[in-house]
């Protein structure tokens, strides 16, 4: 398969369009709550002390909280909850705007003993006028008595821009977000204790980065939180919200290079969705079904092209993975098998925008960028290639028996 080997959509494209993302959503927010007389005088005072300052640090608002708690203004019917989800936003900007350097001092109000800070990854749950930084210390005053003293949560830090988060406070995580879960669970450490949530998180992420570099620069702008979604042996239930980029929902693993898959999955529908914030991508009828090689149900050509922009990275670092050590050689047969049956869906039914045909061409590069190595493994390990190509045909078939409105 020859194709060129020019990327479209690349680090930098991607990264313009986060920050724009990021932008526009936290600046209707803000626009929504003066429009709804939400804020009161101090309130409104923190507000044009920040965002007059805000523009001297382009990586401000590069932050999952401020996009799903964005989200959260614009969507929100409910006052009750509207005005926490304000009083949150209100105190990260604080906070942040602190962290960034911009300020050592800013006025805001709390009596929220629930109050926690998503930044410092930390609670802060008590009366307090004020929030000065000193040092690497975070300084809450009641008057001019200073009443609690906070780090940065150093002991949940993944990476120097991720947490593992103690707290979630995404508006989005109320439902049962994963297809195959039966219940649904916000924050569940499954049993295992939080530092090997944690050290496991650091393995898989430090995987990605030694592994695959050029993935891991990828994902960096789009991934800065995670939160725990329970155990079960021998299974992964990943998700992530359209509405909340950045912020990642992973159970335990018994293995870091399945962990590392579902970082890197996730990740990527986060771009995804971020690509699809700004531009059309298909013009497909939502309402037709098709076969879809990475479920057992049809969807429609999005649900199509999501997956297999997820899985083409997959792919890519199970074929690194190899390199160093075989035993990796039925996830990259599987995950490039099913690759292909989607490259033919897609290719015989997608209805592309200009711009929806560039993604799909940057996910076919990198999708053949293994084909010599794929060719190469079939004939060295010929069984294991036969098991995985039954596998993923059968899948097909069990597909089609199934799913009566299939077309493909």
């Amino acid at each position: 398969m020859q194709l060129s080997n020019e990327i479209f959509f690349t680090k930098e494209r991607l990264k313009q369009l986060y920050g724009e993302h990021s932008k526009m959503t936290f600046c209707d927010a803000i626009d929504a709550l003066i429009k709804k007389s939400l804020l009161n005088a101090e309130e409104y005072e923190l507000l044009q002390i920040i965002t007059s300052d805000i523009s001297y640090y382009p990586e401000f608002l590069r932050k999952s909280f401020f996009i799903y708690l964005s989200n959260g203004i614009l969507l929100e019917t409910d006052k009750n909850t509207l005005f926490k989800i304000k009083n949150q936003i209100l105190f990260e900007l604080a906070i942040r705007y602190l962290e960034c350097s911009l300020g050592t001092k800013v006025n805001y109000f709390n009596e929220d003993k629930n109050l926690f800070s998503v930044c410092l990854n930390k609670s802060a749950g008590m009366k307090f006028y004020s929030v000065g930084k000193e040092d690497d210390k975070y300084v809450f005053y009641n008057g001019e008595d200073a009443v609690l003293r906070l780090r940065k949560n150093g002991s949940c830090a993944i990476d120097r821009d991720i947490d593992f988060l103690e707290d979630d406070r995404n508006p989005f995580n109320v439902n049962n977000d994963h297809p195959d879960a039966e219940n649904f669970s916000a924050y569940d450490l499954g049993g295992i204790a939080k530092e090997r949530w944690v050290e496991q998180f650091r393995d898989a992420y430090g995987l990605i980065k030694k592994n695959v570099p050029e993935i891991y620069e990828d994902i960096y702008y789009f991934l800065d939180a995670i939160v725990p979604h329970g155990y079960v042996k021998g299974k992964q239930n990943s998700s992530s919200y359209s509405k909340s980029p950045g912020i990642l929902y992973l159970s335990y693993t018994d293995s870091d290079a399945i962990q590392a898959e579902a970082i890197i999955h996730e990740a990527h529908h986060t771009i995804f969705n971020i690509i699809n914030w700004k531009h059309g991508l298909l013009d497909n009828d939502m309402t037709l079904k098709y076969y879809s090689a990475y479920r057992p149900d049809a969807r429609h050509m999005k649900g199509c092209l999501i997956g297999l922009h997820a899985f083409a990275a997959v792919q890519n670092f199970y074929c690194k993975l190899l390199e160093n050590d075989h035993k990796f050689v039925e996830k990259f047969f599987f995950s490039y098998l099913k690759n292909e049956k989607a490259i033919g869906v897609i290719e015989k039914y997608a209805d592309f925008t200009e711009t929806g045909r560039l993604l799909f061409q940057d996910i076919k590069i990198k999708h053949y960028n293994d084909q010599a190595e794929f060719e190469s493994l079939k004939k060295e390990h010929s069984e294991i290639y036969a098991k995985m190509e039954n596998t993923v045909n059968g899948h097909l078939e069990e597909a089609i028996k199934k799913n009566k409105v299939l077309l493909h």
